[in-house]
């Protein structure tokens, strides 16, 4: 799911990087430009890593995007896929052609080089691929559950149909070790898969300096409640309810960055004088708005962890966003945030009319949403995953 546009460039090979520990492969079926929130963790924790150990990076082929280049000092190696036309969403075909072709990539990538470690992101349906090249090439699987793979409200996952489930059982049990994103989904996963042993390594962001504000431009007057959301259109975020919201928040003015199939069941219930939907947007233009508005609003029925959350706390917004899900692990009520459950309606209109109404409250959970997000680092990720690393490393050291 692309939240926004990225941009992507075709970069040269960068000079060689001394000191290099481990040479790491990263699969993940999605990664920017293509996909949403799973591609952006792959991509943060591979420019990461890759400031210490060798990087490559096996994922799909999109648009207009390279077979191989490199993103800061990663490799990225992508492989050509069926039905994949939109950037943001991936086919059925598409996530089932994956796996062989991956496979086909990395047995050439694997007889020229040796790979320490293999990392998958998604049980399905990246982790039956990095399963099979993790035992070509007698390396340690570490697998982490991002979200929909174990669970998702809004359409037939794992939970609900026992072939996948039995595919991602699988694969989780036959991992060297398995993360997740946020306690939900650990505890989701555990329930699903009966394996215990699962680690909850939080996930970061890159916090590069944040813009001016600039309310002229976008419209917003000094007496206008401007509140932003950031998500891919889909009936799990629950972007129709927050526009029909905005009409009863006085002075309320909504943003809505992104795209998808329910754009035009938003715009049939948005108030045009309220209610703007921007489409998808580059990061600084993203980055302006999360700077001038004054609140983030995103009640999604579930979420796995929620990296937009931290991008608005990172640049001082209260946050409103629902009471379940793995963004409950940063966000309290009251403190950095005001929770309200999903698809209730009247609770979401009041918490927005207490914060469109009271400048003490937004300025308090505001700070300390700035000094919530300044933890979840993306230097602090890689370390965790390191420490994952090398915990299994010395593990199948022992056995061998």
């Amino acid at each position: 799911m692309t939240l926004y546009a990225l941009d992507y460039r075709r970069e040269s090979k960068p000079p060689r990087i001394g000191g290099s520990l481990v040479r790491i492969m990263l699969v993940n079926y999605e990664y920017p430009p293509l996909g949403g929130g799973g591609g952006i963790i792959t991509r943060t924790l591979a420019r990461e890593l890759a400031k210490r150990h060798d990087v490559t990076v096996l994922t799909s082929a999109g648009p207009d995007t390279a077979e191989d280049s490199y993103d800061s000092h990663a490799r990225v190696v992508r492989v050509p896929v069926v039905g994949r036309r939109d950037l943001s969403k991936a086919s059925l075909a598409s996530m089932l052609s994956f796996v062989p072709a991956a496979r086909r990539r990395a047995g050439r990538l694997i007889r020229g080089r040796r790979f320490d470690l293999v990392h998958s992101f998604f049980a399905v349906p990246t982790g039956p691929a990095g399963a099979w090249i993790a035992r070509r090439a007698k390396a340690p699987h570490v697998l982490t559950v991002i979200g929909a793979d174990i669970f998702d409200p809004s359409r037939v996952g794992p939970d609900r149909f026992p072939p996948l489930r039995a595919a991602v059982r699988s694969v989780v049990r036959g991992a060297s070790a398995v993360t997740a994103i946020s306690s939900d989904i650990a505890n989701r996963a555990r329930e699903l898969t009966e394996r215990e042993d699962i680690t909850v390594v939080a996930c970061g962001i890159e916090q590069p300096p944040l813009p001016q504000q600039d309310r002229a431009s976008l419209g917003w007057g000094d007496g206008d409640f401007a509140v932003v959301t950031l998500a891919r259109l889909v009936r799990r975020k629950q972007i129709a309810s927050l526009a029909r919201a905005a009409s009863s928040v006085p002075r309320m003015r909504l943003e809505i960055i992104g795209d998808g199939p329910e754009r035009e069941s938003i715009e049939a219930v948005a108030d045009p004088d309220r209610v703007r939907l921007a489409g998808p947007l580059p990061d600084a233009a993203v980055a302006t708005r999360l700077a001038s508005a004054d609140a983030f609003a995103l009640v999604s029925s579930h979420e796995g962890f929620g990296l937009v959350y931290l991008e608005a706390m990172r640049a001082g917004l209260p946050v409103i966003a629902g009471d379940v899900g793995g963004q409950t692990d940063f966000l309290h009520d009251n403190e950095n945030a005001l929770l309200v459950p999903p698809d209730d309606e009247e609770r979401l209109v009041k918490a927005l009319t207490a914060l469109s109404s009271d400048a003490t409250m937004r300025a308090r959970l505001g700070e300390n949403a700035r000094v919530t997000a300044g933890r979840y680092t993306s230097e602090a990720m890689a370390a965790a995953y390191e420490d994952v690393y090398r915990r299994v490393r010395r593990s199948e050291e022992r056995v061998s």
